[in-house]
């Protein structure tokens, strides 16, 4: 880890669940973003405030959901959520509200314990809290920069969309497989939004964008399956169903990879696009996609 203080600060927290039977419905995404909000504003009106309030253009957290729908009571699941820049400094407050809000149960879904929660960081989990045992060490906080590592000497990845994809061209919603360089363009507005809700620089000056984006234009698609499922969610503020759209699936890139590659293995702890308060965007690299390998 660097020592000197995170220009871009990122804490990417995982917390493991142990569930009383869980069922969700549809995408989750909206069920925890409500949630964990709700505890927040119960328990630590301070951090609420950081991560719920104001009209920002990107929010300085990012979830995502378990993909499954249903828990068997026992079983397992994983829940994400990334913060950033100011919010990196609510770690403890966070993993108290995910472990309050298993307490007090998800409505609609039900109850699930806290059994572990760590910090990923470039060189592993980092585990600060487990069950019994109580919080462990202080959590770490790692600089974005950290996360993009040395050039790839990769000519072919997969990228696998774990959750809805939300990105639009042109003003519209992009409705079919994006280009691996839309996904490059992205990551870099993502960042871009995120620097400047946090008060600093971008990871990566736009004057020295050039040579990258023009890598990532002679990347092919060479296969993808993707589909547009139709899902929704309930304004906890109004009870009303709401739509959310977005693409899922997998894709499968060929070219030169070398100096994009690393941002986009980075990026996956920011996720892409719109609606990554809600659990949009979230996708996983694969570096050997034919034998399932990954990156995340």
């Amino acid at each position: 880890m660097n020592e000197r203080p995170a220009a871009f600060p990122i804490a990417p927290l995982r917390f493991t669940l142990r569930s009383a039977g869980l069922t969700f419905p549809d995408f989750s995404g909206s069920v925890w973003h409500g949630g964990l909000g709700k505890m927040l504003a119960q328990h630590f009106p301070t951090s609420y405030q950081l991560l719920y309030g104001g009209q920002n253009l990107a929010r300085l957290y990012a979830l995502r959901p378990p993909v499954d729908e249903r828990f068997p009571p026992g079983s397992l699941l994983t829940f994400h959520l990334n913060l950033f820049g100011a919010a990196t400094g609510h770690v403890l407050a966070c993993t108290q509200a995910i472990a309050l809000l298993g307490e007090a149960g998800m409505d609609p879904a039900g109850h699930y314990r806290l059994e572990e929660a760590s910090v990923l960081l470039p060189e592993g989990d980092a585990v600060f809290f487990r069950a019994g045992d109580g919080l462990i060490t202080a959590p770490q906080v790692a600089d974005f920069r950290e996360w993009v590592g040395r050039d790839a000497a990769q000519q072919r990845v997969g990228i696998r969309l774990l959750t809805p994809l939300f990105i639009k061209e042109g003003n519209k919603q992009l409705q079919e497989a994006p280009s691996y360089a839309q996904l490059l363009h992205r990551l870099f507005s993502r960042l871009d939004q995120l620097a400047h809700v946090i008060g600093s620089e971008p990871p990566i000056a736009k004057c020295a964008r050039a040579p990258l984006f023009e890598e990532a234009r002679q990347v092919a698609l060479v296969g993808a399956e993707v589909g547009w499922p139709e899902l929704s969610r309930r304004s906890a503020r109004t009870k009303q169903q709401m739509k959310l759209e977005g693409l899922l699936g997998h894709l499968q890139f060929a070219g030169e990879l070398t100096h994009t590659l690393p941002w986009l293995i980075a990026g996956q702890q920011v996720q892409i696009g719109a609606k990554t308060a809600f659990g949009f965007g979230g996708y996983q690299i694969q570096i050997d996609y034919e034998t399932g390998g990954s990156r995340g």
